[in-house]
């Protein structure tokens, strides 16, 4: 790439990254080790959650989750019809019925009116995807799902952080997971996460996390899988969570910059209702359909400025051709209109200032 462009993502270490996975790399423990228990015990702790377990990546934890509340071939799931596909994704693969609902067209994310149209009394559970770090009507579909008796699961992916009402972005629901990619909050390279308050939960996931054995080496209790991270994997993260604070005041003031000098009367901001926000990137939608992602994508890339267009909706892939896809109206809007802007560490205020002129003159 470019040295003089201006990335739309960029990873930041700190001091402590190398330091803890040299020793990681000296202890001989490679596999399992003291910074998977080091990070698993702070997250139990900051996010006030009894389980924590770490996982290989951000959609093995989903996986993880769907497994451990045991969710079975032809089970029915609902999932957004907007936002990354994770959830989606592994409920194909399992066999699962999966339901898509429709977003709420300010918020990106999914919403109680949605819901309560796809849902039936064959589902099982309903995935709630914090798009964007947003995390919506969480609680008003967390007390509609519990009546119901509908298990609530959170894929707060792109939320590592945040909160509302005091609680954790992940801790709200049944389950909930975590991402730890290069792009994320905090990064491992990759790696993600589970938390649950379930003991029952926490014993399905400790074993489908390490092949289904428990205590006796070679007895598999369940068919498990291999989900582990590395020890020098959670070294990194350890290194990282140690500068939280850092990083989410970080991100919350670039944010702050971008509303200084983006041209407001010609865009949409996604609208954030949490109480806590730490954004992971700046989403929004143009005004006008004039200019679409597309063209604003390459002239911004001619000036060394790489951005990102929105997800494709779930009516928008054809692996989802058997799948419902009824009403999708404004995740198929939002999926053609979104445009997101960089947000990382990396960024300095004449950066911001740089991609917003730009970006004004464009639209």
């Amino acid at each position: 790439m470019n040295k003089n462009m201006i990335s739309w993502a960029s990873p930041v270490l700190f001091k402590n990254e190398h330091k803890f996975v040299t020793q990681a790399l000296r202890s001989s423990w490679i596999s399992g080790g003291k910074y998977i228990v080091k990070f698993e015990n702070y997250i139990k702790k900051k996010f006030k959650t009894k389980n924590a377990f770490l996982v290989s990546n951000g959609t093995a934890a989903v996986h993880a989750a769907f497994l451990s509340v045991n969710l079975k071939y032809g089970d029915e799931i609902v999932a957004p019809g907007y936002g990354y596909m994770a959830a989606a994704n592994i409920g194909n693969l399992m066999g699962l019925n999966v339901k898509f609902s429709d977003v709420d067209k300010e918020t990106f994310c999914s919403d109680l009116k949605s819901i309560k149209k796809v849902i039936t009394k064959e589902t099982k559970a309903v995935v709630v995807t914090h798009t964007y770090g947003n995390m919506q009507e969480i609680f008003k579909i967390k007390s509609f799902l519990k009546k119901k008796d509908i298990l609530l699961i959170e894929d707060a992916a792109e939320s590592f952080g945040c909160k509302d009402l005091k609680k954790y972005a992940g801790t709200v629901g049944d389950i909930g997971t975590y991402s730890f990619h290069a792009t994320k909050n905090i990064v491992m390279g990759e790696g993600g996460m589970v938390v649950t308050n379930n003991k029952n939960y926490a014993k399905k996931l400790m074993l489908y996390r390490s092949h289904g054995v428990y205590q006796e080496r070679y007895k598999h209790l369940v068919f498990g899988h291999n989900f582990r991270i590395t020890n020098m994997q959670a070294a990194i993260g350890c290194g990282q969570i140690q500068n939280l604070n850092q990083i989410q005041k970080k991100r919350v003031l670039i944010y702050k910059w971008y509303n200084i000098f983006l041209n407001l009367k010609k865009i949409k901001l996604q609208k954030i209702t949490n109480s806590s926000f730490i954004p992971w990137t700046l989403a929004l939608t143009l005004n006008s359909d004039k200019k679409k992602p597309q063209y604003i994508l390459d002239k911004l890339l001619k000036h060394n400025i790489e951005i990102r267009k929105g997800f494709y909706s779930a009516n928008r892939l054809k692996i989802y051709k058997n799948n419902n896809l009824k009403d999708l109206i404004n995740s198929d809007y939002l999926s053609k209109n979104i445009i997101c802007l960089p947000l990382h560490l990396r960024l300095r205020k004449k950066d911001v200032k740089y991609i917003c002129t730009t970006f004004n003159k464009l639209i």
